[in-house]
């Protein structure tokens, strides 16, 4: 499938670097953000700390799918809608490089589907 796509839209706020092996892939966002919307409902307390019970997941902002292109989207957007055309990046330890001084991601390897 991934073969014939022409087009990858950035869905997430960040600019998402991906190491290409001797370079590295910058894609850059496109202005319009994938994100979920949940609905929360008070659920007591735990240590005098407030619990919520989160119902009603909606994602927000992700365009039906369109021929030859991918939505590049956070993961849990990703894992939310399971769909082939909605791909996200790897932030498993394998498939990231971080900066040695701060262990801040600095590129990921590469993106990962979840259907």
């Amino acid at each position: 499938m991934f073969e014939q796509v022409t087009e990858l839209v950035n869905l997430t706020p960040h600019v998402v670097n991906v190491w290409m092996g001797t370079e590295v892939r910058i894609i850059p966002p496109s202005g319009n953000v994938a994100r979920i919307q949940i609905q929360s409902e008070d659920s007591g307390k735990v240590c005098g700390i407030p619990v919520v019970r989160s119902t009603d997941i909606r994602v927000l902002g992700l365009p039906r799918p369109k021929e030859d292109t991918v939505y590049l989207v956070s993961s849990v957007v990703a894992k939310s809608v399971r769909r082939p055309d909605v791909l996200s990046p790897d932030t498993t330890d394998d498939g990231v490089i971080r900066d040695g001084a701060t262990g801040r991601i600095t590129a990921v390897k590469r993106l990962q589907v979840f259907c």
